[in-house]
């Protein structure tokens, strides 16, 4: 039997509020397993779990709620992939399935190559202010050197 959540205790367990989780249902990132009649959404534990799998994708990558959805969308696509070549007794289909479930993971691996290099960018950025400010610090008073590049925009 399964057991279902409803919104108040999905958002104790997630802590999102009630109304990002309506708007993940909207935009179609977090569809509730079940809804009720009177339109009360119901979580279950599956439902927890990608609750937990966009938090950290959003934490670990910075990733925008519409990319999160397209890397679950391809997690989801990928184990259909893989579900239908380990089904089909014909070799045709299934490698077919196995191509098509390859393509859908090298396209979420150059998402993260993407944004792991936008990142790097950043990093490298940050670095060079960091640097700029040390070296400043260590010349003594302000207003003795001149104004530091990249300070307050972008370098």
């Amino acid at each position: 039997m399964t057991t279902f959540y409803q919104i108040g205790e999905v958002c104790q367990r997630s802590g999102l509020t009630q109304r990002a989780l309506h708007y993940y249902d909207e935009i179609g990132l977090l569809v509730p397993s079940e809804r009720l009649n009177g339109g009360q959404r119901l979580y279950t534990a599956a439902d927890l779990e990608r609750i937990e799998r966009i938090k950290n994708l959003k934490r670990l990558l910075g990733l925008s709620l519409s990319e999160i959805k397209r890397m679950l969308d391809a997690d989801e696509a990928r184990a259909r992939f893989l579900a239908a070549a380990q089904t089909t007794p014909d070799p045709g289909r299934r490698h077919k399935a196995v191509e098509s479930a390859l393509r859908v993971t090298e396209d979420q691996l150059q998402s993260v190559r993407e944004k792991v290099h936008q990142l790097a960018q950043l990093q490298r950025q940050l670095e060079r202010q960091v640097r700029e400010m040390r070296r400043l610090a260590a010349a003594g008073p302000a207003g003795s050197s001149p104004a530091p590049e990249g300070v307050g925009g972008r370098s």
